[in-house]
C-alpha cells in the first residue's frame, strides 16, 4: 500500500494509529519529536507524513518548515493533526504546505481516506515528473543511437567553450562519418544501417569520458566535445575509437558487415569566438580524411 510516517509526541496516539494503518497493509515508521522526524524521515522516504500540531520542542509548523528544506522529503504530502480545528497555526501550515490537516479526535476511516487522497497526489507527482522527464530525454536525444541530438549538443557545447574561453583551459572536438555508408544501406537494407549507427554510438561511448559531449548530427556523421582534452589528446581518443570500429562486426537478420570510420580531430584557438568555428574546423579536417584515404584520423597541428 504505502509508507507512512507519524509524528506525535504521545505514544500511545502513536500506537493506535500504527496498529490501524498497519492493519490496512500499510507499511509505518514513526517519531516522538519534531527533530527525530528530521532525522528518520529522510531515511524512510515515506509517502504521507501525519503530523501532530502541538509538540513539545520543535512544533509542528517548525518541523513542516523543516522538511520542506530536504529535497529527499520536501514534496512528500503532509497531513497535520490538530486538537482545534480553529487554530490559525492551521492556516500557517497550509499556506507553508501542508496537503491537509484533521482534527482530533478524529475518525479512522475518515484519516484513512485523507491518507488514501495524498498518497494518490504524490503517485501523480511521480507520475508527472516521469513524464517531464521522458519529454525531456525525447527532445534532447535521437531515438535510434540514444545519443544527444544536434540542438543539445550545441547547447551543452557552448556552454563547455564559454567556460574554456573563460578559463584559459583546452578543449576539443572530434568530428567521425561512417566510410561508404550508402553502399551499407543499398547492399544490406536500412535495419542494416540502423545497426551500424547505433555500433559507432557505442563503440563511441566505451572510448569516451563522462564528461565528453557525443552527439548524432545527423546522417552517419557524428560529433565529440571534449572538454579539459588537448588536440593531441584527442586524437589518440579518436585514434582509439577508429581501432575499436575498424574490428568490430555488425550482425542483422543472418547477415554480418565491418566498416570503418573517418575522424577530423581540432582544439580551441586563440582567435576562437565562437563553437562553431571548431566544429566547421573539426567537419573539413573530416572531409580531408575522406579524401585522404578514409579510415583514418587528420587533425590540426598540435
Amino acid at each position: 500500500m504505502a509508507r507512512i510516517f507519524i509524528v506525535d509526541d504521545v505514544e500511545d496516539n502513536i500506537k493506535l494509529l500504527w496498529y490501524n494503518l498497519e492493519d490496512d497493509g500499510h507499511e509505518v515508521a514513526s517519531a516522538t519529536s519534531g527533530q527525530g522526524c528530521i532525522e528518520l524521515a529522510p531515511d524512510f522516504l515515506p509517502d504521507v507524513i501525519l503530523l501532530d500540531m502541538m509538540m513539545p520542542g520543535m512544533s509542528g509548523i517548525e518541523t513542516l518548515q523543516a522538511l520542506k528544506a530536504i529535497p529527499s522529503v520536501e514534496n512528500v504530502p503532509v497531513i497535520m493533526v490538530s486538537a482545534d480545528d480553529s487554530d490559525d497555526s492551521i492556516i500557517d501550515a497550509l499556506d507553508i504546505g501542508a496537503h491537509d490537516f484533521i482534527s482530533k479526535p478524529f475518525i479512522y476511516p475518515v484519516l484513512e481516506a485523507r491518507v488514501r487522497s495524498a498518497v494518490r497526489l504524490k503517485q501523480s507527482q511521480e507520475e508527472l515528473a516521469a513524464a517531464n522527464e521522458r519529454l525531456a530525454t525525447l527532445a534532447s536525444t535521437d531515438s535510434l543511437t540514444r545519443c544527444f541530438n544536434r540542438r543539445h549538443f550545441f547547447e551543452l557545447s557552448n556552454v563547455e567553450f564559454a567556460k574554456a574561453k573563460r578559463h584559459t583551459r583546452p578543449l576539443s572536438v572530434i568530428m567521425l562519418d561512417a566510410d561508404k555508408f550508402k553502399a551499407i544501406n543499398d547492399n544490406y537494407g536500412h535495419a542494416m544501417g540502423d545497426e551500424a549507427l547505433k555500433r559507432i554510438a557505442d563503440v563511441c561511448r566505451e572510448c569516451l569520458r563522462e564528461t565528453d559531449i557525443l552527439a548524432r548530427l545527423g546522417g552517419e556523421e557524428f560529433a565529440i566535445c571534449c572538454p579539459e582534452t588537448t588536440c593531441e589528446g584527442a586524437t589518440h581518443m579518436a585514434e582509439r575509437i577508429r581501432q575499436t570500429l575498424e574490428k568490430a562486426v555488425v550482425e542483422y537478420d543472418g547477415q554480418s558487415i565491418s566498416f570503418t570510420l573517418s575522424l577530423g580531430v581540432t582544439a580551441i584557438e586563440d582567435g576562437d569566438s565562437a563553437f562553431d568555428q571548431l566544429i566547421n574546423r573539426a567537419d573539413q579536417l573530416l572531409y580531408q580524411a575522406k579524401t585522404k584515404s578514409r579510415n583514418c584520423v587528420v587533425s590540426s597541428p598540435h
